[in-house]
């Protein structure tokens, strides 16, 4: 499986090392994916649709029908909030029609790499066996329990969050 996290801009913005012809090379990358994984501002950025900070649920299935006509099998749009308290990951799975969502708790904190997190715990989910739903759900789970136990630390470090601490719950969620 060919998994695709298109690192390239957050809040409405590409990120400064990254040039405007960077999201239609991006969007030729995530062509050849299984699966793609992009905030909202990388969807918005690859499919050419207008970036919105407010959402509604037509607004999210619009941009993944534009991510998954790029080619992808899967594609699954984090950073997705219907309620102020919640955040999470709609997806749709091109060959059946099916969308599905998880929600959990929005923290008041953002720190660099959580993407990542997300990314690196699915794909781990994916690899051994678990199907997709449950493997985003496991990615959002784990990536808000290594953001609490980073803002409950009095050494929280603006760099990034301490996932490692939040391992052993991983682990048993892995079991």
């Amino acid at each position: 499986m060919v998994v695709v996290d298109p690192v390239m801009a957050d809040n409405g913005k590409l990120y400064p090392a990254f040039g405007p012809d960077f999201p239609a090379q991006m969007a030729r990358v995530c062509a050849k994916a299984d699966l793609i994984l992009p905030n909202l501002t990388e969807a918005s950025l690859l499919t050419g649709l207008p970036y919105r900070t407010e959402q509604d649920e037509g607004y999210i299935k619009e941009l993944l029908q534009a991510l998954a006509a790029l080619g992808p099998r899967y594609v699954a749009l984090t950073g997705v909030s219907f309620e102020p308290d919640k955040l999470g990951v709609m997806y749709y799975d091109t060959v059946t029609g099916q969308y599905g969502s998880y929600f959990t708790q929005r923290l008041p904190a953002s720190f660099h790499g959580t993407g990542d997190i997300f990314a690196s715990t699915c794909v781990g989910a994916l690899t051994r066996g678990l199907p997709l739903g449950d493997a985003l759900t496991l990615a959002a789970d784990y990536t808000v329990e290594s953001i609490r136990l980073t803002l409950e630390s009095p050494d929280a470090n603006w760099y990034g969050v301490e996932f490692e601490r939040a391992i052993p719950y991983l682990v048993q969620r892995m079991n």
